[in-house]
């Protein structure tokens, strides 16, 4: 059954076309790879998916209507840490459920779900800004998941930490898919996507230049044995 859906969307910033009558569907439970080097639209695509940016022409919609009526069944975790460093780990969950307007019981629940999941068992008292990067990743994530979301749409959630780190949130965000979540994602790590993505997405010239999942990308192009190959195929790198 397919959650997300993009038909004929376009975006254009300062008379430069981002994003071109991109059409676009993610099936509920999916984890979507999107795909692509700076500069194609990604960060816009996932913005207009989320619902915090309208397309100039097309649709989005979210399960079966409008997304802006769904923003609060959406967590959307941008590229740069939005978090307040000099709060604790437990004061920004109380700060970003008052946002979003949980009731103290729900709170509670939430939260002890959000220290459970993302292990941040130990973490609580600790300000934003003397925990680890990968710390402050889990606690970017954890933040979103206070909507209780059915969605996940998250911009590059693992960059700038290291290897370790990012393997740990791939494995944290496979249990939170296994909930029934969806999740959908950028990423620069082809081995990272390849492992952890249940169908891929290759944005080019503002368009879906490929999708599938990774067998029938590789049917596509024969030849590929790994995400990397493919990767250079379509961006001819």
């Amino acid at each position: 059954m397919i959650l997300i859906e993009m038909k004929q969307v376009t975006k254009t910033y300062k008379k430069i076309a981002v994003i071109r009558t991109l059409d676009l569907a993610i099936e509920k439970g999916e984890i979507a790879g999107i795909i692509g080097p700076n500069g194609v639209g990604k960060s816009t695509l996932l913005n207009m998916m989320s619902g915090l940016v309208k397309p100039d022409k097309g649709e989005v919609i979210f399960d079966g209507k409008p997304v802006i009526q769904y923003r609060s069944s959406i967590g959307f975790v941008p590229q740069e840490i939005a978090l307040y460093q000099d709060l604790t780990v437990m004061d920004n969950l109380k700060f970003f459920a008052g946002i979003y307007g949980l009731k103290k019981n729900d709170y509670k629940e939430r939260t002890g779900y959000i220290i459970e999941k993302m292990e941040l068992q130990g973490q609580e008292g600790k300000k934003v800004r003397e925990l680890s990067g990968g710390m402050k990743r889990r606690l970017n994530i954890g933040v979103e998941l206070l909507k209780n979301p059915k969605v996940l749409i998250m911009d590059e959630p693992t960059v700038g930490i290291d290897l370790s780190a990012r393997a740990g949130i791939m494995k944290l965000l496979e249990k939170i898919n296994a909930e029934g979540i969806t999740i959908v994602f950028t990423g620069h790590y082809m081995s990272e996507l390849s492992d952890f993505c249940t169908k891929f997405y290759f944005i080019k010239n503002g368009s879906i230049e490929l999708s599938g999942s990774l067998e029938e990308i590789f049917l596509k192009h024969k030849g590929s044995k790994n995400l990397e190959t493919v990767y250079r195929n379509v961006f001819d790198e």
